[in-house]
């Protein structure tokens, strides 16, 4: 036994132990494991090895995201028998605990339903215990039942009313503390030919085509949080040789490509993580998708706009979403134009890598905090907005649209939409379903393609150091020769040599005056 661990009782971690070690590393970032075996014993009096210090750290995301109330005192964990089952069942859960009169024994019942729909090759119907009820609560963090009813319904009548309140609550916040999360749909491929648009957007193909974007942000625009990005696919084949850290986003999966109640919930609880040492207010509508009862949030605070308002007076609805749209469009555009130079046959058919990247840098690099910001104000959810806009911010809106308009142009389409029509593209916007059946959100939730994608999608072909050092010096010999360079694609550029210098591998590479001569035989 290490001597700093003598006379200390070994023992089992709980949960709740477990999250505060999390927490403590979080907050003391510089801590080597042997100074968190010391904390540990000094705070509990209890013995771990530094493995088991480990384990828990590579968990970290998991234990600080999770509410553990109702399974505190927890040290080892049985997992599930039926998983895919209780994967369906509590989205069905989420999806209907506040419409329907949620009990243990309709639980029980519809988890006999489920593992039918679920394993439909057992010819025996598996019994459901309240031991089994009670483990299925505490794996997925169910306190109690509750039921909300129809207090959020509203009348047109009612509406100043309900402004009046919605105003009430978000002036009690700072403007960097309200945000504002909506999903919209993304027809990534999509064309601004009328025929074109017909023939690709029927029958099931459209479903390939299509992802779901996450977006969110808050009243001042002074932050962007990371898109979150659903595909149809859990792992497409683009994605090979990727390092999904590097894209700035984060990407989940199932068969419809929507948003699900699991993954608005993994949603929230990543971003009260982010959030850590605030205390912030997380406006949303009333979508189907978004459960209202998520317990153990500890920075954020969950508000739901009334039903039949949100088009009024959401933000993201009131041009954030249109703008992201605007410039996705107009950087698909610019690349089938580049495909077309460069002698593709079908350049428009990107893949999801692709359309990750352009909506990740037109949501990153495009969308200014002036425009997010005139969009919070044009909602008027405080008492004090002005409906006015800030006419330089508007300039550059109408640039972006008219530089979309340029780039459609050059397409040269027969039919061509115009710019609106694209941008209000019919059901592109519906992004999660309204209360799905058992059979549906089975269907959604089981069996996600691991690595399938549109045929003829090639992985990322692996780059090596050498080819990117080329590649680099000849960008940058290709800017000098041009006339109206500008100095700040020199830096980007000289940036990218920078990164490069400092690639690991040439670090540990020593290189000596003699490796440049050639030894003579």
């Amino acid at each position: 036994m290490a001597s700093h661990l003598k006379g200390v009782a070994k023992a089992t971690m709980t949960d709740q132990i477990r999250k505060e070690l999390c927490e403590y590393k979080r907050d003391h970032t510089k801590c080597t494991q042997k100074e968190l075996q010391l904390w540990i014993q000094e705070k509990f009096q209890i013995q771990v090895s530094q493995g088991t210090i480990s384990n828990t750290l590579k968990r970290s995301d998991e234990y600080l995201s999770t509410n553990l109330e109702s399974r505190k005192d927890i040290k080892r964990h049985k997992p599930a028998k039926y998983p895919e089952m209780e994967k369906v069942l509590f989205e069905w859960f989420l999806q209907y605990q506040d419409r329907v009169n949620m009990t243990g024994e309709l639980i029980l019942e519809k988890a006999k339903v489920t593992m039918k729909l679920v394993y439909p090759e057992q010819d025996f119907e598996h019994q459901f215990s309240q031991g089994w009820l009670e483990k299925f609560k505490l794996r997925h963090g169910i306190k109690s039942f509750r039921r909300f009813g129809e207090s959020g319904s509203v009348d047109v009548e009612d509406m100043e009313k309900k402004l009046e309140a919605i105003r009430g609550k978000i002036d009690k916040f700072s403007k960097k503390d309200v945000f504002n999360m909506d999903e919209t749909g993304l027809f990534y491929r999509l064309q601004a030919d009328h025929s074109l648009a017909t023939k690709q957007l029927e029958g099931k193909k459209q479903d390939k085509e299509r992802l779901t974007v996450v977006i969110c942000c808050n009243e001042d625009g002074s932050e962007k949080i990371p898109l979150w990005i659903i595909g149809k696919y859990a792992k497409p084949r683009c994605f090979k040789n990727v390092n999904m850290n590097s894209l700035n986003c984060h990407y989940r999966a199932n068969k419809r490509a929507w948003m699900t109640s699991v993954i608005f919930e993994e949603y929230i609880r990543w971003f009260d993580q982010i959030m850590h040492g605030r205390r912030v207010l997380f406006v949303v509508d009333n979508c189907p998708a978004h459960p209202r009862n998520i317990e153990g949030l500890h920075n954020v605070e969950l508000f739901f706009l009334p039903p039949n308002m949100t088009s009024k007076i959401q933000p993201c609805d009131a041009g954030i979403i249109r703008a992201f749209k605007m410039h996705y469009r107009r950087r698909f555009y610019r690349e089938v134009l580049e495909g077309y130079e460069l002698g593709q046959s079908d350049p428009a058919k990107i893949n999801v890598l692709h359309a990750i990247n352009f909506a990740v840098s037109a949501w990153t690099t495009n969308v200014h905090g002036e425009t997010i910001a005139n969009c919070f104000r044009h909602c008027k959810i405080r008492s004090r907005d002005a409906v006015s806009r800030n006419s330089e911010e508007e300039s550059v809106c109408e640039d972006g649209m008219q530089e979309l308009e340029v780039v459609i142009n050059n397409l040269s389409y027969r039919n061509k939409m115009d710019v609106n029509s694209l941008l209000d593209y019919p059901g592109e916007n519906d992004a999660c379903s309204e209360v799905q059946s058992l059979e549906e959100i089975v269907a959604s939730v089981i069996n996600v393609d691991e690595e399938a994608e549109d045929d003829n999608v090639e992985p990322l072909e692996p780059v090596t150091r050498k080819e990117a050092i080329i590649a680099s010096r000849t960008l940058h010999n290709f800017w000098m020769q041009i006339e109206k360079t500008t100095p700040g694609v020199f830096d980007a550029i000289r940036k990218i040599r920078d990164e490069l210098q400092r690639d690991s591998n040439f670090k540990k590479r020593q290189t000596t005056l003699d490796s440049y001569f050639t030894k003579l035989s």
